[in-house]
């Protein structure tokens, strides 16, 4: 274990460097966003009446009758 952790320390350093080196034109390039459109403008009502929509559920719940069964 102890050879394990010492090659672990002296590679680190080195794997550090190895992954630093990146060319700028691929350093702007972002993996997850391509082949989709660039979005312009654009509203955030959508997600304002989604959690207005998921606080009223959260508010409700508060309020059920912890006593009432499904006998009633």
């Amino acid at each position: 274990m102890k050879w394990y952790v010492t090659f672990a320390v002296l590679l680190a350093p080195l794997a550090a460097m190895a992954a630093g080196k990146e060319d700028e034109e691929t350093a702007l390039l972002e993996g997850r966003l391509e082949g989709y459109p660039k979005l312009t403008g654009g509203s955030t009502a959508l997600t304002w009446l989604f959690m207005g929509f998921l606080g009223v559920i959260a508010l409700a719940s508060l309020f059920k009758n912890a006593k009432r069964t499904h006998l009633d």
